[in-house]
C-alpha cells in the first residue's frame, strides 16, 4: 500500500484542483447513531432481570452482566463482574435472591470484565468450584502478562476511559469497571476441553467449548430450565470479530459454529453475558441465526473478492450486509464492525503481507515521511491539509497530517480538530471513543484517571492466583539486548513454597527458563509470592531482599538481584 500512498501525494502536488472520490466514512452508519447508541443504552440501566422465578441477571452495574442460578442449597454464579467492588453491588442487591452460602463459578471467558470481580464471590460465600475452559488460565495470564502494556493503553482509548466527561455507551455495556475497580481473579479449578457436566443444587449443568470471541469461550446449558447462557459469542450488536484494542485472530467458522451449536438446543430462553435476557423459543433461533448468517456472510464475501483478486483493504471497504441483516438491531455495527472483521479474517487466513513486493521491506515510517516531504514542500502540505479540512475531507487531513511530528503546532492543531469531529460523527463507539481519546491526548484536556495499569497495584490476592511462568515470560520481554550479546549467565531460584527449583538462563540475549530436579548451586531461596512482588516493585531489592533475611535466604542473593535487574526495558 506503500505506493498507492506516494502515488496519491504525488496527484496532490501535480493536480491539486483535481477532487478525486471521497471514501464516505459515515457508510458505516446505520442512521443516527446518537439515537441507536441512546436506545441501545435503555438495555444497559442497572437492573436485576429475572427470567424464571430461579434465574436473576444483573445487568448494568459494569460492562458485563452477573448471573445467578438458585439451586437447592446451592447456587451457580456465571461470569462475576470486572471488579471486587462492583461485584460487591451485586452481590447486596442479589441478596434477597439467593438464600444459599455455597456456590460455583462458572467463567464464559477469561476476559477482565467477567473474571476480576470472583474475590467479591470468595468473601461472601463458600466456593465449592471455580469452571472453566483448559485454556483460560493460559489466556488470561498472556492478556495479564506480556500483552498487559500494549492493551492496557489502547484499551483506555477504545473504551474512552480517559475522557472525562463521557456520556455514550460502549455498545456492549455502559461502563467498564475492570482495571478501575480492585481485581480478584480466581484461577478456575474444575478445567475441561470439550464438554463438562456438573450437579448445583441438583441441576445437571453442561459446559461446553464454543470458540468465538475467543478460543476458551464457553457456553452453558441447563436443559431442565431450557436456559442457554451464551457467553460473549452473542450481544445487541454485530459481532466484535476484531477489537481495535488488539487481538489474537478470531476465527469466523469457529464463532459461527458455535452459535449453530446453540441453535440445535433449541433454547426458550437466552441470557448472554451483556444485555438483557432474551424470551422464547421462535424469537431466540431467529435472532441466533441471523446472527451466524452475518458472521458467515462477512466471511464468504470477503473470501470470494480476495481470491478474485482484490486488495484487503480495499475488500474490506467494500463489504455491507445485506439489507435483511444490516437493518436488524441485533446487526447495528455499534460494537463490532463489518469492515474491522473483514480486513482481519485476511490477516487471520494469510498474515501481515497483503502480496505488494514493495511491503515485503518497508520503509520505517519516520524516514517514509522524510523522504516524502523532501518531494513536497510543507507549505504545499500544510496548504493540502488545510485545503481538505475545510472540504471535510478528514480522513485525507488525518493521514497527511501523519508526516509531521508534533513539534508542528498549527498541524497538531488541524489534526486535533480533525479527530474531534471523526469521533462526534462516528457511529461505532469503539472507532468513537479511540478518536475523541486521542483528541484528549493532543490537546492536553483535563481526563479521568482511566485504568490503572501499574504492576504495584496489584494485590497479594491477585499475586498468589497467578503462576510463576507468567513473570518469567514478563522478564523476557523487557530484556534489552544490547549490553547482554556476549553473556551467558545462569541463576537458580528455589520457591520454598511451591517446592521446585526453577533455572533461569541467560544466552544468545535470550532468556529460558525450566524447573530443575538438582539442589546443587541454589542462589536464592524464596516464596513464589516474594519472586511476583519483587517483579512488580512492590518490594525493595535492596531493603527488602540483599540486607534482610526476612524474605530471602542464600549464598548468591547478590548475584541474583544483578541477574534481574536486567530484564528492566
Amino acid at each position: 500500500m506503500q505506493n498507492l500512498r506516494i502515488l496519491l501525494i504525488l496527484l496532490v502536488l501535480l493536480s491539486c484542483s483535481n477532487e478525486e472520490e471521497k471514501r464516505d466514512i459515515s457508510s458505516v452508519s446505520r442512521g443516527d447513531n446518537n439515537e441507536d447508541l441512546s436506545l441501545l443504552s435503555e438495555d444497559f440501566q442497572e437492573k436485576i432481570y429475572s427470567p424464571l422465578p430461579n434465574l436473576h441477571v444483573a445487568v448494568g452495574y459494569g460492562l458485563a452482566n452477573s448471573i445467578l442460578v438458585v439451586g437447592d442449597g446451592e447456587s451457580l454464579i456465571i461470569d462475576t463482574m470486572g471488579g471486587i467492588e462492583t461485584a460487591n453491588r451485586v452481590i447486596k442487591d442479589m441478596g434477597d435472591l439467593n438464600p444459599n452460602k455455597e456456590i460455583k463459578i462458572a467463567y464464559t471467558h477469561f476476559h477482565a470484565d467477567h473474571t476480576l470481580g470472583a474475590g467479591a464471590f470468595k468473601e461472601n460465600f463458600q466456593i465449592n468450584g471455580v469452571i472453566g475452559h483448559r485454556d483460560l488460565e493460559a489466556e488470561f495470564e498472556n492478556f495479564m502478562g506480556i500483552k498487559r502494556t500494549l492493551i492496557g493503553e489502547r484499551s483506555q482509548k477504545m473504551f474512552g476511559l480517559i475522557l472525562k466527561d463521557k456520556n455514550f455507551s460502549d455498545g456492549i455495556g455502559i461502563k467498564l469497571e475492570a482495571g478501575v475497580d480492585t481485581s480478584g481473579y480466581l484461577k478456575p479449578d474444575i478445567v475441561f476441553d470439550k464438554t463438562h457436566s456438573e450437579e448445583v443444587g441438583g441441576l445437571i449443568v453442561d459446559f461446553i467449548h464454543a470458540p468465538g470471541e475467543t478460543d476458551d469461550q464457553i457456553f452453558v446449558w441447563i436443559e431442565e430450565m431450557k436456559t442457554l447462557f451464551s457467553g460473549d459469542n452473542i450481544y445487541k450488536a454485530f459481532p466484535n470479530i476484531y477489537t481495535i484494542r488488539g487481538t489474537s485472530f478470531r476465527s469466523f467458522r469457529s464463532w459461527y459454529q458455535s452459535i449453530e451449536k446453540m441453535i440445535a438446543l433449541e433454547p426458550e430462553v437466552l441470557v448472554p453475558s451483556h444485555g438483557v435476557p432474551i424470551i422464547g423459543k421462535e424469537n431466540i433461533l431467529e435472532i441466533l441465526k441471523n446472527y451466524r448468517d452475518a458472521i458467515k456472510y462477512v466471511h464468504d464475501q470477503t473470501m470470494r473478492k480476495l481470491n478474485l483478486g482484490g486488495n484487503p483493504i480495499d475488500v474490506a471497504q467494500s463489504i455491507k450486509l445485506p439489507k435483511s441483516l444490516r437493518e436488524n438491531p441485533y446487526l447495528f455495527e455499534l460494537y463490532g464492525s463489518v469492515e474491522w472483521s473483514s480486513r482481519n479474517l485476511f490477516n487471520g487466513y494469510f498474515g501481515w503481507f497483503d502480496g505488494n513486493p514493495s511491503n515485503l521491506h518497508p520503509l520505517e515510517k519516520k524516514e517514509f515521511s522524510s523522504r516524502l516531504r523532501g518531494l513536497i514542500s510543507d507549505e504545499k502540505l500544510l496548504e493540502e491539509i488545510k485545503g481538505s479540512f475545510e472540504k471535510k475531507d478528514y480522513q485525507w487531513t488525518l493521514f497527511l497530517t501523519d508526516l509531521f511530528s508534533e513539534e508542528n503546532i498549527e498541524v497538531r492543531n488541524l489534526r486535533a480538530e480533525t479527530l474531534r469531529i471523526l469521533g462526534e460523527e462516528a457511529y461505532n463507539p469503539n472507532a468513537k471513543s479511540y478518536y475523541l481519546s486521542e483528541y484528549a491526548a493532543i490537546s492536553d484536556i483535563e481526563t479521568s484517571k482511566g485504568f490503572v495499569t501499574a504492576e504495584s497495584s496489584i494485590t497479594d490476592k491477585m499475586l498468589r492466583e497467578l503462576s510463576i511462568l507468567m513473570f518469567l515470560d514478563i522478564m523476557a520481554i523487557r530484556l534489552d539486548p544490547k549490553d547482554t550479546e556476549e553473556l551467558s549467565e545462569t541463576v537458580k531460584i528455589k520457591f520454598n513454597d511451591l517446592n521446585e527449583i526453577w533455572e533461569l538462563r541467560l544466552h544468545n540475549s535470550v532468556l529460558t527458563y525450566k524447573v530443575v530436579e538438582t539442589l546443587d548451586d541454589i542462589d536464592i531461596e524464596m516464596e513464589s509470592l516474594t519472586f511476583k512482588k519483587l517483579l512488580t516493585q512492590k518490594l525493595n531489592p535492596v531493603v527488602d531482599i540483599l540486607l534482610s533475611s526476612n524474605l530471602a535466604t542464600g549464598e548468591n542473593k547478590a548475584g541474583f538481584l544483578g541477574f534481574v535487574a536486567r530484564f528492566r526495558n
